[in-house]
């Protein structure tokens, strides 16, 4: 009695053909996911533009910002700052956000933080308030949230989205919702 069986040859061909589907495939998935976390930062950009304006409306001030060398700034700008509970001030009528993501609650496993600007950071001025996304360790990463945001060609140092060793540190994104002034 003959015992029926793949030969080695043909597992191998077996093989051959499911490494090149993966070779195919496998960027494609990750160019997917990669686009994903811009789209993901770009959303939570507007929903904090949004709310920040109407906190400004509402209280004829900004949210209270922090330093994000501070431990938990993310948290202190989403529930101190304004964004979610109130402070001292009665005319606050939030929250204006549901919630602030809590630690390493952005796409690229990092904090949100809410800053405003003490110096000039590539052409801008003192009264800049950002966002800051940290942790985006690729530059293309950094790329992908420039052109969602700015559209045209990244640059890092124009328009709304900002990074580099300037402003934020090398793996930090910084994006304007708001200036006293034009955005250049």
């Amino acid at each position: 009695m003959q015992r029926k069986s793949f030969t080695l040859i043909e597992l191998m061909v077996v093989i051959a053909i499911i490494a090149v589907l993966a070779a195919v495939v496998a960027p494609q998935v990750f160019k997917q996911v990669a686009k994903g976390r811009a789209a993901s930062v770009e959303s939570f950009y507007n929903s904090v533009k949004i709310a920040a304006t109407a906190y400004f409306s509402d209280i004829g001030a900004w949210p209270v910002t922090c330093n994000p060398t501070t431990p938990n700034c993310n948290t202190v700008a989403g529930v101190n700052g304004g964004f979610v509970t109130t402070g001292t001030n009665t005319a606050w009528d939030g929250p204006y956000l549901d919630r602030w993501p809590g630690v390493n609650g952005n796409p690229f496993a990092g904090n949100y933080n809410w800053t405003s600007a003490t110096s000039a950071c590539f052409g801008g001025v003192n009264g800049e308030r950002y966002i800051t996304i940290a942790n985006v360790t690729q530059l293309v990463d950094r790329q992908r949230i420039d052109k969602a945001i700015d559209g045209g060609t990244p640059s890092g140092t124009s328009g709304k989205v900002r990074y580099g060793a300037g402003c934020f540190g090398g793996n930090n994104v910084g994006i304007v919702v708001s200036r006293d002034g034009s955005i250049t």
